[in-house]
């Protein structure tokens, strides 16, 4: 079986410069959240999509590799992105080409919704694989529950495989990893006061030079999520946060 070719219909990944910023910021904020993990650390990226937060992370670790099963994201990441400690390689994320115990930290951010559901387990046991004996994985995807809206039908993104409520990826987390947490993204204060303003729309008439909401959501940064552990059922995207012994 070519195990690469099951996962080629997955999509480019986020584009920063053509993805609203607050959508941007909300999957940028994974890689700001490992990024204190990762200094002068060997990492290892799955699924990068197109390179922004392998770039990000290699300006604190020793070495990113990031690899993708797209050859065209490792042409637009190679093109776009050059670190001396920064490598981008076409792989297959079920079918890793490293040595065992290879890796301090492996992320792998928005991906395993990608993964066909027979390799899903191929996909963690890799994962698990390539780092050492104290190495930690960092795995996001976003909560099916909260991602639902009410009173809506609700359209999967078409290259997405499986969703995830809590109850199905913490099942799926510990079949393979016996020490994890999940933590859950939420929007920070600062957000929800204003996507309630932008609710009102009572700004939405002003010009843009005036227009407090518009400004705040054009300079939106990771800061104003937050990862907490608490009321996971309710969060937008869930973190594993996976050791291996």
């Amino acid at each position: 079986m070519d195990s690469s070719e099951d996962l080629k219909p997955g999509g480019s990944g986020i584009l920063p410069q053509k993805t609203h910023p607050k959508f941007f910021m909300r999957h940028f904020s994974a890689y700001n959240f490992a990024v204190s993990y990762v200094k002068v650390k060997d990492v290892l990226e799955i699924g990068f999509g197109d390179g922004y937060g392998a770039d990000f992370l290699a300006g604190s670790a020793k070495n990113i590799k990031a690899i993708d099963v797209l050859g065209k994201n490792v042409d637009l990441a190679s093109s776009k992105y050059k670190r001396p400690n920064l490598q981008f390689k076409e792989m297959s994320a079920v079918d890793l080409d490293f040595g065992d115990e290879s890796f301090d930290v492996v992320v792998s951010f928005q991906v395993i919704e990608h993964i066909p559901e027979k390799l899903l387990m191929k996909y963690l046991e890799e994962i698990k694989r390539v780092l050492n004996k104290s190495g930690i994985a960092f795995i996001s995807t976003l909560n099916l529950v909260k991602n639902k809206k009410p009173d809506r039908p609700y359209n999967k993104n078409p290259f997405h495989v499986r969703e995830f409520d809590f109850e199905g990826f913490d099942g799926l987390i510990k079949k393979v990893f016996d020490r994890y947490e999940i933590m859950g993204l939420f929007c920070g204060a600062r957000l929800r006061f204003f996507d309630r303003l932008k609710k009102i729309g009572i700004f939405r008439f002003l010009p843009r030079t005036l227009n407090i909401v518009d400004r705040y959501y054009d300079n939106i940064t990771a800061d104003d999520f937050v990862w907490k552990k608490e009321n996971l059922s309710q969060c937008i995207d869930f973190m594993a946060v996976c050791k291996k012994a």
